[in-house]
């Protein structure tokens, strides 16, 4: 089985990634790795889940089903927000949105196998 930690590393290799977040839909971080270490990854991933259960009850409100991403914009960056069953998120910070293809298409591949290291799948 791999580790979360080794998991993680798999998202700073995407180049721009300079954050990954694993994080419990109670706001507490799991396991967390940072390229530079500018922001403190426990408030990030502590503020991503409220954004996230904020996106989840607008969904419910407006009628449009489950969240299924959650992908904030800003100057300087962004930050991805994705489910993983209903007990955590995984939590991406990346510099600028041009390979947030290849970001999404590692949490898709790589969500089971971060469940099991979780043993929650």
């Amino acid at each position: 089985m791999v580790d979360l930690k080794q998991m993680l590393s798999r998202f700073l290799s995407v180049p721009g990634v300079r954050q990954a977040i694993l994080v419990g839909r109670d706001g507490l971080m799991i396991e967390g790795m940072s390229r530079e270490g500018k922001e403190d990854i426990e408030a990030v991933g502590a503020i991503a889940t409220t954004g996230f259960s904020a996106a989840e009850a607008l969904g419910q409100e407006i009628g449009r089903g489950s969240t299924v991403g959650l992908l904030l914009e800003y100057e300087n960056g962004l930050v991805s927000v994705d489910p993983l069953g209903d007990f955590a998120l995984l939590v991406t910070l990346s510099d600028n949105a041009s390979n947030i293809g290849r970001v999404r298409h590692l949490v898709k591949a790589s969500r089971n196998e971060i469940l099991e290291a979780l043993d929650i799948a």
